[in-house]
């Protein structure tokens, strides 16, 4: 691999961790935005539900309310009967009828009751949740327009490093290039590791990238071959960085 190459590489490498650097930053902002209007989708299928719920917790006191004021004319029947009963036990069977009629329509009572009650609480809740919504509709509307100026620079500088990337992809062989990216791909951006020597003098020899041992085999090649040489374990591009400096 000649200087020029593994100087274009490195330029490639610079230029290719800032623009994953810039494409993530615009991606968490645009992430925020998403978690905002996910919370306001959120509110409004409970604030929905909440408006069901009341619906069907008033139509069911209703029906309750119908059936004490049904009770009720049943009870005011008995009354009468009970009034002009002709003997004791017609007295006492009416009797026995109107406490059960009674005891029937104290129940319903309490029911309407917790029903009424359980549809003032939902109301009050009712508000709260619509005031959410506002709230949190008015911080998204806040954060897209914050976001939008963000995005419009951020958006710029991406098109500017696309651009120079491309300029910069030219000076590479287009092999170079195929693996360079595709490494690039596996590894987050970082395409190249530098090759470190832990004690001088001696032939060990570790990939900077994913701390394994590198064979003095790979390291003669990248010093006498013009041609990549690659992590036999993380597969990056291996530079020897003083050749570097010394080659260009």
């Amino acid at each position: 691999m000649g200087p020029q190459s593994l100087a274009a590489l490195h330029q490639l490498q610079l230029v290719e961790t800032h623009l994953r650097s810039l494409r993530e930053l615009l991606r968490r902002k645009e992430r925020g935005l998403h978690q905002y209007r996910s919370r306001i989708k959120q509110l409004e299928e409970q604030l929905l539900a909440r408006k069901d719920e009341i619906k069907h917790r008033q139509s069911q006191a209703a029906q309750l309310e119908l059936q004490f004021k049904t009770h009720e004319v049943a009870i005011g029947k008995l009354r009468t009967h009970l009034n002009s009963a002709k003997n004791n036990k017609e007295y006492s069977v009416i009797l026995t009828q109107l406490n059960t009629e009674r005891a029937d329509n104290s129940k319903l009572e309490e029911r309407i009751l917790q029903e009424l009650s359980a549809v003032d609480e939902m109301k009050a809740t009712l508000g709260e949740l619509q005031q959410q919504l506002v709230s949190q509709a008015e911080v998204l509307a806040e954060q897209d327009k914050i976001i939008s100026v963000d995005r419009e620079q951020l958006q710029g500088q991406i098109d500017e490093l696309e651009q120079q990337r491309q300029s910069v992809a030219r000076q590479v062989p287009p092999t170079d290039l195929a693996v360079f990216q595709r490494v690039a791909d596996r590894n987050d951006g970082e395409a190249l590791a530098k090759i470190i020597q832990p004690s001088s003098g001696q032939s060990e020899y570790i990939c900077n990238g994913c701390n394994m041992t590198i064979p003095a085999e790979t390291v003669n090649a990248l010093l006498t071959r013009d041609e990549l040489q690659q992590c036999h374990i993380c597969g990056r591009i291996l530079y020897l960085e003083g050749d570097i400096h010394a080659k260009k």
